[in-house]
């Protein structure tokens, strides 16, 4: 988790409660039970992280969610705190989870325009002869007018006739960023990897990832 995003998990803490602080419930050589909460009481952001040593899972379930990653072989709670710090790594380990990611109608917009304006850049600059900026305007107007009748999801199924406006400037439109117009980390992984971080180290009583990355 890269530093602006730890700021922003503190300060979300912090403005809920100035007091939060890890409860070890249990721990054995297979498991390890934490609660991450306010000591004053209050439940908003309680975080409950359970670490099955012996199987790889890190199972997480409180106020922002709930969270089922697994990694498949043995591990320490050392391990899983710096594990977790890379968030696109986190993720693909997250077999059940509440929600990955966001596509807010802003973001989507956003990305699409500037998908436009590099199109709109190789024209300007010979690179793109077959299309004209007439034709690109309409075309990334419909994708916009598609896009908008849509409920935009990990799981979202594009319909014909926006994948072949996609594949008319990207014939490899998949892997690139018209697959995933819109898609923002949910901001609870942040949360959830702060609580865990913050938790494990205050428990252990040092240090276990980087904070400059």
């Amino acid at each position: 988790m890269d530093k602006k995003h730890r700021e922003w998990a503190r300060e979300i803490f912090g403005w809920y409660g100035q007091e939060f602080e890890p409860v070890l419930l249990y721990e054995d050589d297979r498991l390890f039970v934490m609660d991450w909460k306010d000591k004053n009481g209050s439940g908003n952001l309680a975080t409950r992280y359970i670490v099955d040593k012996e199987k790889g899972d890190l199972i997480i379930k409180g106020d922002a969610g709930c969270c089922i990653a697994s990694w498949y072989n043995e591990v320490t709670v050392e391990n899983m705190a710096c594990y977790i710090n890379s968030t696109g790594y986190f993720i693909e380990k997250m077999n059940c989870t509440d929600h990955k990611h966001t596509y807010k109608w802003d973001d989507v917009k956003k990305d699409l325009e500037d998908e436009k304006q590099e199109y709109l850049r190789l024209i300007r600059d010979g690179d793109l002869e077959s299309i004209d900026e007439d034709e690109l305007n309409e075309d990334f107007d419909e994708m916009q007018d598609i896009l908008a009748d849509l409920n935009l999801n990990d799981e979202s199924v594009y319909p014909s006739e926006l994948t072949d406006l996609f594949s008319k400037y990207n014939s490899d439109w998949w892997e690139g960023p018209f697959s995933y117009l819109g898609r923002r980390i949910d901001s609870r992984i942040y949360l959830w990897t702060y609580g865990f971080q913050e938790g494990v180290e205050r428990l252990r009583g040092k240090e276990l990832v980087r904070k400059d990355i």
